[in-house]
């Protein structure tokens, strides 16, 4: 039993040395990475206590052994609590550390109240184990690529840890193993159970560290396609799009529309009030032309004060009724910021792709070519784009 102890007790060392280098690595979860450094951490001292037994109190050991291991497991649901956006109730706090304590006093009561120590320590155990799952669970659910195999290689680990203490607490009730609560002094089934363990921590690890660059991953590439002030698509994610409708076009001849919106004096908004509230104006348009789109429409901040959507299957008529609401409806909005309700109105080019436009380029050009001719005619309005810029 001593070997094994040692053995995990490296084995967790390593695995939380590994996640505190990840957490100094990646920024966007740092925090993440880093309860989770903390508790393998704790699962390596808890490994280590054991391994050393003989130098402490019967008393001092196992209630350390004890507080380190259900501390490691709730440090993995913390970790998870995190990566999900979620917080766990504060109750759950005070039950551990009650169940904790009811569980070194029943070990002074005596042997005859072993059973009552495992089911109470099976409890406190299984509890983060299983909230860890069910966020597991949550991110899978949404992580919509996941495979079978892939599932059952993250889901795995925890299932199994939890049914160890299950089968260990009705090997107790059976009489089968009495002393099974006693980890330093190792049962057959501790032997087994912890070799187990060490075999599943690897698989462990591996399901975390899916979940954690996975979602490292899909962090980065959302912040890459987002707009950070308005939370709209960027330019990149408009010029995939519009290549991918275009191309669309060329094979099929399902027509789009592409409007190209402009703020009228957005400079004098910024000079006058500052540019945080020239922000909020960004921000409360964002807001307005969201609720003017279509389902299929993409919408965009091209930049400073130009968006632009991009409407599929759409013809002349449907392009300009949409774009002259827009239009109204900005004009009649009014933008709450720090300096008060405002209003601004925006000048937009419409421009529907063409035979022959061979190329997104030109139907930009010409959309952009009818927001100016807007903008010379005195703002606040629409035109149509000619069939060539």
């Amino acid at each position: 039993m001593n070997i094994a102890m040692a053995s995990l007790s490296a084995q967790l060392a390593i695995y939380a040395l590994a996640w505190l280098l990840m957490g100094l690595t990646f920024q966007l979860r740092r925090k993440v990475a880093i309860l989770w450094s903390a508790a393998w951490f704790s699962g390596a001292v808890c490994a280590l206590l054991v391994f050393v037994s003989g130098t402490f109190s019967a008393f001092s050991l196992d209630l350390a052994v004890n507080t380190l291991a259900i501390c490691c497991f709730l440090l993995i649901q913390q970790g998870m609590d995190v990566f999900t956006r979620q917080r766990s109730p504060r109750w759950v706090f005070v039950f551990v550390l009650t169940g904790l304590l009811l569980i070194e006093g029943l070990r002074q009561a005596g042997p005859a109240w072993i059973l009552w120590q495992v089911a109470l320590f099976t409890l406190i155990a299984c509890y983060p184990l299983a909230a860890t799952l069910a966020r597991m669970a949550v991110w899978l659910r949404h992580e919509r690529k996941s495979s079978f195999g892939m599932v059952a290689l993250i889901v795995s680990p925890l299932v199994v840890t939890m049914a160890l203490f299950l089968v260990r607490l009705l090997l107790v009730v059976r009489g089968t193993t009495p002393d099974t609560v006693q980890f330093s002094q190792g049962s057959d089934f501790d032997v087994i159970a912890t070799m187990l363990f060490l075999l599943m921590l690897g698989g462990f690890n591996f399901s975390l560290a899916t979940i954690f660059l996975g979602g490292t991953i899909e962090r980065l590439r959302t912040m890459s396609e987002t707009d950070q002030l308005t939370g709209l698509n960027n330019r990149r994610v408009m010029m995939r799009r519009l290549e991918e409708e275009h191309a669309r076009f060329l094979r099929s001849g399902h027509r789009y529309g592409l409007i190209s919106l402009d703020l009228d004096h957005f400079k004098q908004v910024n000079d006058t009030y500052g540019h945080g509230v020239g922000d909020q104006v960004l921000r409360a348009v964002a807001d307005v032309l969201k609720r003017c789109q279509r389902n299929t429409d993409t919408l965009a901040r091209m930049g400073g004060e130009e968006f632009m959507l991009l409407a599929p299957l759409t013809e002349e008529a449907g392009a300009m009724i949409q774009a002259q609401r827009i239009c109204r409806v900005v004009g009649e909005t009014d933008l709450h910021t720090d300096a008060g309700s405002l209003r601004i109105t925006t000048s937009i080019g419409v421009a529907i792709v063409l035979a022959t436009d061979t190329s997104v380029k030109t139907v930009m050009t010409r959309s952009d070519a009818a927001l100016y001719r807007a903008k010379v005619a005195g703002r606040n309005r629409v035109e149509l784009a000619h069939s060539a810029p």
